[in-house]
């Protein structure tokens, strides 16, 4: 009888372990199932956010089409630092984000693809860029990398002679210039479709200096004084509005005028965030075309 008695507390006392076994199990699979659907919602609404915050760059992109739009229909027939694109958007808020953005005329900046051999303006461009480099003291195998891709090959004094073809260059990064160079150089420069003026009134202070032969700091800055207090309206009225002792630059290749910007906007939804860039081509009566844009 005591050893069926003993029995019986050993089959209750394995079926106990058992059951504790069970509801472990049990508690251990719930706790998995829970912090995997918590992990999945996790992950599903930082899609969501990333997704609302590329929906958000990408409409802002959009706004700024529409204030390049607007501005060109206000009868000025010059692009200059005092229109309202030339002012950046500061953090706008949204419910969980914001959005910010700005607008550069990248005709404000030195173009490469001005050197191309069908670029009528390469001999002045290459004088300004060589001139750039100088005031940057950048070293001498720098500036022939910088300008190795549309020289070689190429007669400067004759460009029309040579059966050179050459693609314009896209991106900056092309040039695979020493970083330290690239730093320097990266505000002053572009690369743009096609050729196109530099524009007198956007350009910044190293790169109008660029212009000319030689200025002193002083006469420069009664340039930009004069051009902060009333843009150029021409090239006439330009040279009419220099220093009394700044007579000399070569007028090729410059202008008051502008139809590409860089459009850069950021936004944030709740831990997302997105950038959205975009280069347009602005024409007269057009809506400003866009020649590339990334969102990510």
């Amino acid at each position: 009888m005591k050893t069926a008695m003993k029995n019986t507390s050993f089959h209750r006392g394995g079926a106990l372990i058992i059951a504790m076994l069970v509801a472990a199990l049990a508690a251990a699979v719930a706790v998995t199932l829970i912090v995997g659907e918590q992990r999945w919602l996790a992950g599903v609404e930082a899609q969501r956010d990333h997704a609302q915050a590329q929906a958000l760059a990408d409409a802002g992109v959009r706004m700024a089409r529409h204030i390049l739009f607007q501005e060109m229909h206000r009868g000025e027939a010059v692009v200059h630092l005092k229109e309202s694109w030339a002012f950046p958007l500061p953090p706008t808020p949204f419910e969980n984000g914001f959005v910010e953005g700005r607008i550069i005329d990248l005709q404000g900046r030195f173009n490469l693809n001005n050197l191309l051999p069908t670029s009528r303006t390469k001999r002045a461009d290459l004088e300004r860029l060589n001139r750039l480099c100088r005031q940057l003291e950048l070293d001498g195998n720098t500036c022939q990398a910088l300008f190795h891709h549309y020289l070689a090959g190429l007669d400067v004094d004759n460009p029309s002679s040579s059966t050179l073809t050459l693609p314009p260059l896209f991106d900056l990064g092309d040039l695979a210039l020493p970083a330290a160079a690239m730093s320097k150089l990266a505000p002053h420069l572009t690369a743009l479709p096609e050729p196109v003026s530099l524009n007198l009134n956007t350009a910044e202070r190293d790169t109008l200096r660029a212009i000319f032969a030689d200025i002193r700091d002083e006469d420069l800055n009664k340039i930009l004084a004069e051009r902060d207090s009333r843009p150029f309206f021409s090239l006439t009225d330009f040279r009419r509005r220099l220093p009394p002792d700044v007579r000399t630059f070569n007028e090729e290749g410059l202008g008051v005028n502008s139809r590409y910007f860089l459009i850069t906007v950021r936004a944030r939804q709740g831990d997302a965030r997105a950038q959205a860039q975009a280069l347009v081509r602005r024409d007269a009566k057009r809506w400003p075309e866009i020649v590339w844009k990334t969102v990510e």
